[in-house]
This record gives C-alpha cells, structure tokens and sequence, in this order.
C-alpha cells in the first residue's frame, strides 16, 4: 500500500541505499588492501539482496524499553548485513590463495561510486522540490 505524504518511501529507500553503498565501498577497500595478503578471499556486498530485506519499514511502529525487566530490543543495524565472498577469479595466475581480481574490484568500486552519487543528487533534488513547494513555488 503506497504511502501519502512529502517523506514517502522513496526517501528511506535512497538513504538504505547510501548507507548500503557507503559500506560497499569499504568491503571494496579491504579487498584491495588485501590484494597481497595471501589466502585473503575477497568479499563483496550484494546491495540489490539487502535492499529488498528493508530493515527500515515505515509502517512499523517503533518498539521502546518502558521498564528495566523487559528484553533487550534488537533494532536492525549494520551488523544484520551479509557480506559474500566474492566470485574466484576464472583465471588466476596467483598461487598464494589469494583471491583479490583487482580490476575487477576497481570497476566495482567505480561503479559503486557513481550510484552513491547518483542517490546523494536524487536525495537533494527531492528536498530542493519540498523546500520550493514551502517557499510557495517561485
């Protein structure tokens, strides 16, 4: 059921998105950092699986401690995301176990990049439009 109002979902869907792609590129980092270390195996996120988990639903409603006995509440966070270990590389002329693709880890973090700003501007743009609308349009 879509939902009415300036802040709709395409809001914390951009944000989910920035925080995802922000952690992307340190997974992206360490791989490359890593790239001489031997035995390391890359990792990589996969942004579009952790998007459709939505840990931050808008029609939930948030849960609270009143009292010193109750459980402790789990609120979703950074740890409830999954990192994979990346694809072996098909071709590798790389003994030391070591499965660092560094191009292919530079093209993913150039990719990375340009979604990350590509959210950031959709995010601006959308607050551009609701600080014009209170401004009354010029």
């Amino acid at each position: 059921m879509p939902r009415d109002g300036i802040f709709n979902e395409t809001i914390s869907a951009l944000e989910r998105s920035l925080d995802l792609r922000s952690i992307q590129h340190r997974v992206l980092a360490s791989n490359v950092a890593n790239m001489d270390t031997p035995n390391y195996k890359a990792f990589e996120l996969v942004i579009e699986e952790e998007m459709n988990k939505n840990p931050r639903n808008s029609h939930d409603i948030p849960i609270v401690k009143t009292h010193t006995h109750h459980f402790p509440i789990r609120h979703p966070s950074r740890n409830d995301i999954t990192l994979k270990v990346a694809d072996t590389p098909k071709l590798s002329l790389r003994a030391d176990g070591n499965t660092v693709d560094v191009d292919r880890t530079m093209g993913k973090l150039a990719e990375n990049t340009i979604l990350y700003k590509t959210a950031a501007q959709l995010i601006s743009k959308k607050l551009k439009g609701l600080k014009n609308a209170i401004k009354g349009g010029n």
